[in-house]
């Protein structure tokens, strides 16, 4: 048997799925008793959680392999690069590797049946942490709800290394939030491959609705928070709780656009049209008050012609958003896309994503002059000497608060300040008098 390890390192690539993954599978290897060490620290064994939706996510990945091989590290990969589907020959042929398993659960099995850590054992409660309550470093903290997405997007792989929908039960979701409250988390955002379909494979009557409902009533949390849903997936009831509870249910929806022109999203295999994008936004603006829109545009997807882009970056200033995550269209091998003809050259990519963050930057800058002279919640992230703090507002704008905040305020309290001056990136607020 080999000797066991002692410390480790997590390190997490990609969405928040992937990271919330990484913060629990680092929680099992403390319930197990290995000691975490920061990056500069020299742990035994370094597990590297890898992403493989765009090309550059899964080059970081191998980047950072390579590099802690170099080091004489022992390394074990997991994530979804290092799932046999996602077509990455360049991981799967690195020598060295102690363990490249895709599954985090079946990683941490490998590894007690090596012998390299330990079988499970008791917390210091006594008690077995159930993957209940995970520790986050994080001012906000992210919990996992659901897993996996069958959609037939042409350019994406995670269908291929992440098919089967499942939805943590609802009771159990439950007990994740009160378990975060307990650590101090005031702000709860809800994640998942593709969160609209939480429910989905559960009881009938169960969404994500219904899951909010739930969740909006467990006592101490400040505010929940939604990722990313499809536009269909904006239902009359996820927005009516958005109307009725503006202080929890932080006014913030993430709709992936991808693109405003319907021939480039039906190519895709998007299920709207830019129409019907749009009126889902009116919709929501119709519904709550000057809620935050943000969204994610791919350019460069082949067959994309300037005229179809120019439509894009229509639809884009027409839904008003307050941000706009842009990412060039990247060849995953597994992919319809990958076969597909017209594709467009690198230079016309980086020029397109190009503009695309210009109109974003534009539009980011619209929505928060916009929001000066309004009354806002602020997640405290980061406190300084001097007594400034910077922090998350409801609706996902950074909140620059130079002066003193109220007496005991701390990292991931919830504030309540006035908005009184947009600045670079950012807008600046003094905490209210009456707070």
């Amino acid at each position: 048997m080999p000797d066991p390890f002692h410390s480790f390192r997590v390190i997490s690539f990609g969405c928040r799925v992937n990271q919330t993954e990484g913060l629990a599978l680092a929680e099992r290897l403390r319930t197990l008793g290995l000691r975490e060490v920061g990056p500069r620290g020299r742990a035994d064994l370094i597990l590297v959680n890898t992403c493989c939706v765009t090309a550059e996510a899964a080059r970081q990945g191998r980047q950072r392999v390579r590099k802690a091989l170099r080091r004489g590290a022992a390394i074990a990969v997991t994530g979804c690069a290092a799932h046999p589907a996602s077509g990455d020959a360049g991981l799967r042929s690195l020598d060295g590797l102690l363990v490249l398993e895709a599954d985090k659960d079946r990683l941490v099995l490998l590894l007690q049946e090596a012998g390299y850590v330990p079988h499970d054992v008791e917390n210091r409660t006594g008690k077995t942490t159930g993957g209940v309550g995970v520790s986050q470093p994080r001012s906000r903290a992210m919990l996992k709800v659901q897993d996996g997405c069958p959609g037939g997007c042409a350019y994406c792989i995670v269908p291929k290394v992440r098919p089967e929908v499942r939805s943590v039960p609802l009771d159990q979701v439950v007990r994740r939030a009160r378990a975060l409250v307990a650590e101090g988390f005031r702000e709860i955002v809800l994640c998942g491959i593709h969160l609209g379909l939480y429910g989905t494979d559960l009881s009938a009557g169960i969404t994500l609705a219904s899951l909010v409902a739930r969740l909006l009533n467990v006592k101490g949390l400040g505010r929940l928070r939604l990722s990313s849903l499809s536009p269909a997936e904006a239902s009359d009831a996820l927005l009516r709780l958005l109307a009725a509870e503006p202080e929890r249910l932080c006014p913030h929806l993430h709709l992936s656009l991808q693109s405003g022109d319907d021939g480039v999203l039906a190519a895709m295999g998007r299920p709207y049209t830019s129409r019907e994008f749009l009126d889902t936004v009116e919709r929501v603006r119709a519904a709550v008050e000057e809620p935050a829109i943000t969204t994610d545009v791919l350019v460069g997807f082949p067959g994309e012609s300037e005229e179809a882009f120019r439509r894009t970056l229509h639809v884009a200033r027409e839904a008003r958003f307050s941000r706009m995550h842009i990412f060039p269209f990247s060849r995953r091998p597994g992919t319809c896309a990958a076969d597909m003809s017209g594709h467009v050259p690198a230079a016309v990519k980086r020029e397109r994503r190009q503009r695309a963050n210009e109109l974003g930057e534009e539009l980011a800058e619209a929505y928060r002059h916009g929001l000066v002279g309004r009354e806002e919640r602020v997640v405290l992230e980061t406190l300084y000497p001097d007594g400034s703090a910077e922090g998350l507002a409801a609706r996902y704008v950074r909140v620059k608060i130079p002066g003193s905040l109220p007496a005991g305020a701390g990292r991931r309290d919830i504030v309540p300040v006035r908005l009184v001056r947009a600045v670079p990136d950012a807008i600046e607020a003094e905490p209210r008098a009456d707070a």
